[in-house]
């Protein structure tokens, strides 16, 4: 079968060309030799590719193609991509890939969203894209795909001058075919996020499987996002929203309806205008979505459905105002790569982002927060002090922030070997901005911030390769420091500062009351640090009087 399909791209070069494209802003024949980078994103219902130049930290759009596929309806309807569509897919990739060739495009980041993550035949789908079209895809978790639109919507709010009032908290609401993802944000983080496992193609095509006596389609919509939606009312319950921001394939076109007025600014729904116009939508019959208020055709069958889950969410928010930014995953990948180039304002945003993901979780586990922070604290101000020694950047403060925090999270399952249990639940979480690499990095740090070093008879610690074994290791040893500072997990040392002096670091600890846990906890715990760098690390106290 392969070598049938490898005959069938290279005989089908005359079809390849003829395809028709939809071109939504530009001419190809117009664009410049500059500097550009070109993302994809491989959707439940569409392959969409956007071509940008960026310019002193700014996208300059250039292209934006879009093509009809049928990924959602095979992997929704029977768990695995046909062969057919497979073919289709790869056929459309190989055409994108003809056109960034021509352009001189100097990156292709491509990603695949809930069709190909869920579908049976996921690794072969990847594979055929590379091997034929020559191109790698990333198969998106939902969490990387809310980071990624996310990060499209804070350069859309930045560009456009809409920014977040301070003490705003906002939400997220993308409709998706397979998925909706739920974003609550304040400023640059995010503060709540859920995947609901009930998008538009596929609740369509359970409605299709299992009738529900007379009750309509929209009918059948609105009741499902109710009862998914019930189950998140209690993490919900403490966030006012004042803004939803709708996104997604159809969503994008309602400001474009002409049935509703909006605030041009932002593209902002008033409510009420949304409701009036989400009640008339059952009206509408395809063809007078498709030849009346210009929906195109490929959208027009989703449009009323994904409308109708946006108002329901919107409700169950109390938001006063709904805005359609009109952004789409494709830009949240293009501005990632502008926001890496300035890795000052990556790192202090993943920094602060990695800080409430951490505390989210230890909250949601009981923990010591109190206990958490002031390792946090401690091992930060260690990190910074002792750079000369460890030669390790910014990721990997991002890293040790996050072990310190959670170091403890494991007395969550047993307070025996809770620092095993630790790197169990780590692993088990999802963070924002942090792959697996890194998250398993983060896991390990906490491990063995007690008890025994790293040993070759450890599995989790030896499948890493040797830089990123060197890494835990440093990183852990000031853990274990950090944690030795509060071992009575009562804050007695207030305040720390480091001096490096005669080839020896000196600590001098603040405290208020006697430590003698701490003292004695330090002196076993900083040998791996001393190990490692081959430095002396000495522990002295100064009590202040009032």
């Amino acid at each position: 079968m392969i070598l049938h399909f490898s005959n069938f791209i290279n005989n089908n070069d005359d079809k390849i060309r003829r395809m028709n494209y939809i071109f939504i802003n530009g001419q190809t024949g117009m664009l410049m030799n500059k500097n550009r980078i070109a993302a994809i994103d491989i959707g439940s219902s569409s392959i969409r590719m956007s071509i940008a130049e960026t310019i002193d930290g700014k996208i300059n759009i250039l292209e934006e193609l879009r093509h009809p596929v049928k990924l959602g309806y095979d992997t929704f309807n029977k768990g695995k991509i046909a062969r057919n569509t497979l073919n289709d897919a790869v056929l459309i990739l190989k055409n994108f890939k003809k056109i960034c060739t021509e352009l001189n495009i100097n990156k292709i980041k491509a990603v695949a969203t809930t069709a190909v993550r869920e579908a049976s035949n996921s690794d072969i789908f990847v594979d055929n894209v590379r091997s034929y079209a020559d191109i790698d895809v990333e198969v998106l978790s939902s969490i990387k795909e809310t980071e990624y639109i996310f990060k499209s919507l804070t350069y859309h709010q930045n560009q456009s001058g809409n920014r977040q009032k301070s003490g705003e908290t906002d939400a997220i609401v993308e409709i998706g075919a397979g998925t909706i993802e739920l974003t609550v944000f304040k400023g640059d983080v995010i503060v709540f996020t859920s995947s609901i496992p009930s998008g538009v193609l596929k609740i369509k095509q359970i409605y299709g499987k299992y009738p529900v006596g007379d009750i309509g389609l929209l009918k059948f919509l609105r009741s499902t996002i109710e009862n998914e939606l019930h189950s998140l009312k209690k993490d919900l319950k403490n966030f006012k929203i004042d803004k939803t921001y709708g996104i997604g394939s159809e969503i994008e076109y309602l400001p474009g309806t002409g049935l509703i007025s909006t605030d041009k600014s932002d593209n902002k729904i008033n409510f009420k205008d949304l409701e009036k116009f989400c009640n008339s939508l059952s009206s509408y019959s395809e063809s007078e979505l498709i030849h009346g208020i210009n929906i195109p055709h490929d959208i027009a069958e989703n449009f009323q459905a994904a409308v109708t889950m946006l108002y329901e969410i919107t409700v169950h928010l109390k938001s006063p105002d709904v805005c359609i930014p009109q952004i789409t995953l494709c830009d949240g990948i293009l501005y990632d790569q502008i926001i890496r180039e300035n890795s000052k304002e990556f790192y202090n945003k993943l920094e602060r982002q990695s800080l409430e993901d951490s505390l989210n979780i230890g909250r949601s586990l009981n923990f010591d927060e109190k206990h958490a922070v002031k390792v946090k604290d401690f091992s930060l101000k260690i990190f910074d002090a002792t750079k000369s020694i460890h030669d390790l950047g910014n990721i990997e403060r991002c890293y040790l922030l996050t072990a310190s925090i959670l170091h403890d999270i494991g007395i969550s399952i047993s307070n025996r070997s809770h620092h095993k249990h630790s790197m169990y639940v780590i692993n088990a979480r999802e963070f924002f901005h942090f792959d697996n690499r890194g998250k398993n990095m983060i896991a390990n740090i906490a491990r063995y911030h007690r008890r025994s070093q790293p040993k070759s008879s450890h599995p989790d610690y030896m499948k890493m390769d040797h830089e990123d074994r060197m890494t835990v290791l440093k990183l852990a040893s000031i853990l274990r420091i950090a944690d030795s500072l509060d071992n009575s997990n009562i804050q007695l040392i207030e305040a720390i500062r480091l001096k490096t002096e005669n080839e020896k670091i000196r600590i001098t600890a603040h405290i208020k009351s006697p430590v003698y846990a701490e003292i004695y906890s330090f002196n076993f715990k900083k040998e791996l640090f001393e190990e490692i760098f081959g430095i002396k690390i000495e522990l002295k106290i100064i009590t202040d009087r009032k």
